[in-house]
């Protein structure tokens, strides 16, 4: 009787850690970051300001909080004295864990622009670069559909988590209405729906436009633009969630501005947006201004943890 019970016990002990092994499996944390890292193709601004662009800095900023997965905005290809910056940063970031990566270079003329970084290639727009710690499967990218070119297109990648497929996208939408509106509507949104459809997706970027959850169906004109919460109406209406503006109802988190120097409508421009049954926010911060410096008070860098 005594050996029947502790062969019960153990079973139910074996049971118990196979449970706690499944829930550990099925609840793997995600850390993503989206910044905008200011143009290193600005050569008379980073000669004049900070005697070059300040690559060591920004890889230390990127890579201090240990995110999984960073999406990067204007990595423009130059800096001085004319190198190329993204080899630097890639090179710098590869040592740090960061080994596979995304790149896509827009064409403002064609809306065709190129998918993959090619060494000594000339700048064009403002690139887009998703840099990640989990292998990368496909890459893909979209800058043109329905008559309407984004200013600087969609950079998309799949991941594989857990045998759980994840599409990440990063953007850069264009400034101010009606502009910004198609650019999600005829662009960005269809090429989401059309590649991943019912699939877990993280969808970050620098939108350029207030945030539909904290300004609901309005528009402001602010100097020579005309901005609009349609622009993310759109992604909130297909089902989207607002990472901050979720979390934000249960925790004190902050009002997520990332750009302090502009106006209170448009300080939320860096936002991350999530789908998919299975895919949840658990916290979310805004660093520091790594332009303080400088006296530069724009992008700073959002991060939002996810639970898979």
């Amino acid at each position: 009787m005594q050996y029947k019970t502790k062969l019960v016990y153990l079973i139910a002990l074996i049971l118990t850690f196979n449970l706690i092994g499944e829930e550990n499996v099925f609840a793997q944390k995600l850390r993503v970051l989206s910044f905008n890292i200011w143009d290193p193709n600005d050569v008379p601004f980073w000669e004049k300001h900070a005697n070059g662009f300040p690559v060591d800095k920004v890889v230390n900023y990127l890579t201090e909080d240990k995110a999984d997965i960073l999406l990067l905005q204007e990595v423009s290809l130059e800096n001085p004295p004319h190198k190329q910056a993204l080899v630097e940063i890639k090179t710098k970031l590869g040592k740090d864990g960061y080994i596979y990566t995304a790149f896509y270079k827009p064409d403002y003329s064609t809306g065709r622009g190129s998918i993959g970084y090619v060494p000594g290639t000339k700048n064009s727009g403002y690139p887009l670069a998703i840099f990640s710690k989990y292998p990368i499967l496909e890459t893909y990218a979209r800058q043109a559909d329905q008559g309407k070119i984004m200013s600087k297109g969609v950079l998309a990648v799949k991941l594989n988590i857990n045998n759980k497929d994840l599409y990440v996208f990063n953007t850069h939408l264009g400034i101010g209405v009606p502009g910004t509106n198609e650019e999600v509507n005829k662009v960005a949104l269809p090429f989401v729906n059309q590649l991943a459809d019912d699939e877990l997706i993280i969808f970050g970027g620098d939108w350029n436009s207030p945030p539909a959850a904290d300004f609901p169906d309005s528009s402001l004109k602010i100097g020579n633009y005309t901005y609009s919460t349609a622009t993310t109406q759109f992604l909130l209406n297909d089902g989207f969630k607002d990472a901050w503006s979720e979390l934000a109802k249960t925790k004190d988190i902050g009002n997520g501005v990332t750009c302090p120097g502009q106006n209170d409508y448009i300080k939320r421009v860096d936002q991350i947006y999530y789908r998919g049954k299975g895919l949840k926010t658990v916290n979310a911060f805004v660093k520091n201004n790594l332009w303080e410096y400088i006296n530069l008070k724009d992008h700073i860098g959002v991060v939002v943890d996810f639970e898979l």
